[in-house]
């Protein structure tokens, strides 16, 4: 590493003088001169009024390392928020989603509610209110008997009629299943 720097001080310091003496040809004399060395073995030489900052090989390698280093974090970046992008898309997406879902499941719920009334409606239509009952029947005796009744709701209104016998039952009707 010392002999590469070693060489470029002279190398530098010939195209400097062989600036000078192209352009002291066809100017007047223009110096070259070295203003200060630097740590990392990079020189700030002065050719004229321009000054110029000469670095070894390695720092420009390495220089180039790091603006390749900041193109590639600079396309992930890139990438990252386009990434970062698609997924505030979606949640927005699937948030709208979750909302209409939530909507839907009230309007079904109240959808059920209406059926289930409709379904306890109808089964009060289908049960009668009020129906007649009667039959034919015998009692220890030879004669035959008649029984009426009247029924309203569950509550069940019987007569007994017979040549010489007759009677009132009362009674309800209750569902088992």
């Amino acid at each position: 590493m010392r002999i590469r720097i070693n060489l470029y001080l002279p190398a530098i310091i010939i195209l400097c003088l062989f600036y000078a003496s192209v352009t002291a040809l066809a100017q007047d004399s223009i110096s070259c001169k070295v203003v200060k060395k630097y740590s990392d073995g990079s020189y700030l030489v002065q050719i004229g009024d321009i000054t110029f900052l000469a670095i070894t090989e390695e720092i420009q390698k390495n220089a180039l390392k790091k603006k390749r280093d900041l193109l590639d974090a600079q396309k992930e970046i890139i990438l990252k928020d386009s990434l970062l992008a698609k997924y505030e898309q979606n949640l927005a997406w699937y948030e709208a989603t979750n909302n209409h879902m939530k909507k839907y499941i009230l309007e079904l719920e109240d959808t059920y509610k209406g059926y289930k009334n409709l379904y306890r409606d109808y089964k009060k239509l289908k049960e009668p209110w009020v129906s007649l009952e009667g039959g034919i029947g015998a009692t220890g005796d030879t004669k035959p008997a008649i029984l009426a009744g009247i029924q309203i709701r569950q509550i069940h209104v019987w007569g007994f009629l017979q040549e010489k016998n007759s009677g009132a039952l009362i009674g309800a009707n209750f569902r088992l299943f």
